[in-house]
């Protein structure tokens, strides 16, 4: 049956992990945002101290900054954890960003298809059964997702360690072991 998942398993005969480098960028955006933090604590008392509230006019800009790459460090969040695993019963996908993706499970008779396409690059599971988790009104990640590949259900291959034709070959021979291929 399909019905959302609390995390996809880190432990199943395919996991698709996120890049190193994907995991090194979100370190590299949560210093920038302790030292913006920095700034807008240090610029204040720059202020006091030196008596000029020239300075004061650049911490309104760097709140908004702040706030900025905060929203950008929260959104990198999800993708840090597994992209996708795969194992007999059928395939748990994340299918958003942010600091609590949705994640998927979507098992084997209920997979129209799975392809990859050289738009993103992605891996794209097709999933009638899965798109009617949804309300009338999803969330905007997976109504974006929906317009630009046809599916909310993708595995980024700029993001993850394995590129996306090896995933999709992997996830044919889980299929072939564990029920009807896609």
């Amino acid at each position: 049956m399909v019905s959302f998942a609390s995390a996809v398993p880190a432990v199943a005969p395919l996991v698709v992990r996120s890049k190193g480098s994907t995991k090194a960028l979100h370190v590299m955006l949560v210093s920038c945002a302790v030292s913006q933090a920095a700034l807008v604590v240090a610029v204040p008392l720059l202020a006091l101290w030196s008596g000029s509230a020239l300075f004061l006019v650049v911490v309104p800009l760097l709140v908004v900054q702040l706030w900025l790459t905060v929203v950008i460090v929260r959104e990198y969040q999800g993708l840090l954890g597994p992209q996708l695993a795969a194992d007999h019963a059928g395939v748990w996908v994340r299918t958003g960003l942010g600091t609590r993706p949705e994640v998927v499970f979507l098992p084997w008779h209920a997979i129209d298809g799975i392809d990859a396409t050289r738009k993103g690059p992605v891996v794209r599971i097709m999933s009638r059964a899965g798109d009617g988790l949804y309300a009338k009104r999803p969330h905007w990640r997976v109504r974006s997702l929906r317009r630009r590949f046809g599916t909310a259900f993708i595995v980024d291959g700029r993001r993850s360690a394995t590129p996306p034709d090896h995933i999709v070959a992997q996830l044919h021979q889980v299929s072939v072991s564990g029920g009807p291929r896609p």
